[in-house]
């Protein structure tokens, strides 16, 4: 009985584990940077997000997705709930994508005031 419910417990967390991404997500050997405006900011696990909307020369919007640590990882390194606002300019150290899609892994981000919010991502 103990046997069955040990592996009812497996299945059933089998999905979460699987759906999580490895590292290889991200090309760790390039780093790239970015300014734009704060569209969204989740603080939430399993990582803390930022989309950015990022202008082009002619004009031409898009948003870009970064994903950074868990929230207790980033709270350690100094960020919080309120570090980033809807709408404020940010430029945005980060990995880029290696399926080329925009948007990485942040490794900082510069805010207008001068403030400079970072984190160590695990591959490094």
């Amino acid at each position: 009985m103990k046997i069955r419910r040990v592996l009812a417990a497996m299945l059933l967390c089998m999905g979460q584990v699987e759906a999580h991404h490895g590292e290889a997500l991200f090309d760790y050997r390039q780093t790239q940077s970015v300014t734009g405006t704060v569209k969204t900011y989740l603080w939430a696990n399993p990582h803390v997000r930022v989309s950015l909307e990022i202008a082009d020369a002619r004009g031409h919007t898009d948003v870009s997705a970064f994903e950074a640590g868990s929230v207790s990882v980033m709270q350690r390194s100094g960020w919080s709930r309120q570090s980033l606002v809807i709408g404020e300019k940010l430029a945005i150290t980060y990995h880029p994508r290696n399926d080329k899609k925009p948007g990485g892994m942040l490794i900082s981000a510069m805010l207008a005031d001068g403030r400079l919010l970072g984190w160590q991502p695990p591959a490094q």
